[in-house]
């Protein structure tokens, strides 16, 4: 597998993530979900706990072997229930 810009190329399927389109949704490495969390968000999070988030399921992830990678739907949900205010 190919990596760049922190995207997975050829995107990986994870079962029950796929858009309506059924298209496979995009895979992102920890340090890009962060990244684009902090930029959507305006908010400055550490790096400890945007880890401590993934390993308590807050944040919703998918492991392989030592590598992990965050649904971009998923991280899209929880920029959106940032901004949800009920």
């Amino acid at each position: 597998m190919t990596s760049y810009s922190g995207v997975i190329s050829p995107y990986l399927h994870a079962e029950g993530l796929n858009p309506v389109s059924g298209a496979r949704p995009q895979m992102l490495i920890p340090q890009t979900a962060l990244r684009i969390l902090c930029q959507r968000t305006g908010g400055t999070i550490s790096r400890s706990t945007f880890y401590r988030w993934v390993e308590c399921g807050k944040i919703p992830s998918i492991r392989l072997g030592a590598r992990i990678f965050i649904p971009r739907p998923a991280l899209d949900n929880l920029i959106q229930k940032c901004f949800d205010v009920d």
